[in-house]
């Protein structure tokens, strides 16, 4: 297969690996909710609109380079399959020290904890199952749009997050997330967030990129 073909096959989600060592465990209790009460069409809709991109790896593994809270929300809906998309990069040739190396020059993993730590890469689960709440990725996901702009970019809610965890206390969140949320709007506009991606300016004005977009 060439890279970049799209493969539209359905797969066991035990056999995917993750990228990230955390995820937003909000969304996921939210998504699978919804999961739980879908129809079969509506669910078989929305996996065709969410095939998973991914990187074949050392002893041919599948790494996933996004949709991590689809995977983990479908099993704790209890569906085990998910539609694998496309495959962006064949290194399974590659050693792991040289494949993890390529994965983040490529920008296809995010080997940072929750409080911000870098981790070595043989920290990131083997499952999606063991992935950690980063309750910081989960306020950066809820102000996104207000706050900043969808820009697409590998892990743009967890640098968000990690930029609001400079900022504020993980116990405000837990005692206060309208606080917390007003608080992430605030700070979005400053200037030391201007190289985060999808940043609109101090007075919050989407750029012209945004503005096609939306």
């Amino acid at each position: 297969m060439m890279n970049g073909e799209h493969m539209d096959q359905s797969v066991n989600i035990d056999d995917l690996h993750p990228t990230q060592l955390t995820l937003g465990l909000a969304e996921v209790r939210a998504r699978a909710k919804a999961m739980r009460a879908s129809s079969p069409d509506d669910l078989k809709k929305l996996l065709a609109s969410k095939s998973v991109p991914h990187v074949l790896g050392p002893h041919g593994r599948i790494y996933i380079i996004d949709h991590h809270h689809l995977c983990r929300a479908l099993l704790e809906a209890g569906h085990g399959q998910v539609i694998l998309g496309t495959r962006l990069e064949d290194w399974s040739d590659l050693d792991l020290k040289s494949f993890w190396a390529r994965m983040e020059a490529h920008s296809y993993c995010w080997p940072i904890d929750m409080n911000g730590n870098r981790r070595p890469y043989s920290k990131i689960p083997p499952h999606v199952r063991e992935l950690t709440d980063n309750p910081w990725r989960t306020i950066a996901r809820s102000v996104r749009g207000d706050a900043y702009s969808n820009e697409d970019t590998p892990f743009q809610e967890f640098k968000w997050g990690d930029y609001y965890r400079s900022f504020m206390t993980q116990r405000l969140l837990e005692c206060d997330i309208e606080l917390a949320r007003e608080l992430a709007v605030k700070l979005s506009r400053n200037e030391e967030a201007q190289d985060l991606p999808g940043y609109l300016g101090r007075d919050g004005a989407r750029s012209r990129k945004a503005r096609v977009r939306t």
